[in-house]
């Protein structure tokens, strides 16, 4: 088929790529935020959990709330068990949401697994029509 020509989202990178695909990326083990949701959502402090938990979570629970830490299993088992959540809560589910070339090279990335299997569906539309009318195959990666 020949090389595409493929912009990235935001337009840092133009590639000449063999392959366009959903890619999978590292899960994220940064919990800060999401535990920080937590605490505004049960109207509770950094200080609250630390009495919840224990002074000996107290250095940890900093750093874990600033992102400066991956916490333990142990740790997060402690919260799950403390907010009576789901085990997977803290699990990072969206880890299909990049589109990427050759090389593992990522020009798109997706709020969800799913926007990036549509976004990936409409490309190969596009890919599908340039190569059947001869022409050269130009994609923009779509922002959202």
């Amino acid at each position: 088929m020949g090389k595409m020509k493929i912009v990235s989202q935001g337009g840092e990178l133009t590639i000449f790529a063999n392959i366009l695909s959903i890619g999978q990326r590292q899960p994220k083990q940064i919990i800060g935020d999401q535990l920080k949701e937590l605490l505004d959502k049960n109207k509770m402090s950094s200080e609250d959990l630390i009495k919840k938990m224990g002074n000996s979570y107290r250095d940890t629970i900093t750093r874990v709330l600033n992102n400066q830490e991956i916490p333990k299993k142990q740790f997060i088992d402690k919260i799950i068990n403390l907010f009576v959540l789901e085990n997977d809560y803290f699990v990072d589910k969206e880890i299909n949401n990049v589109i990427i070339t050759d090389n593992n090279i990522v020009v798109g990335k997706y709020a969800t697994n799913d926007r990036a299997l549509e976004v990936k569906k409409q490309l190969d539309v596009i890919i599908d029509e340039c190569y059947r009318a001869g022409k050269p195959i130009v994609i923009n990666m779509p922002e959202k």
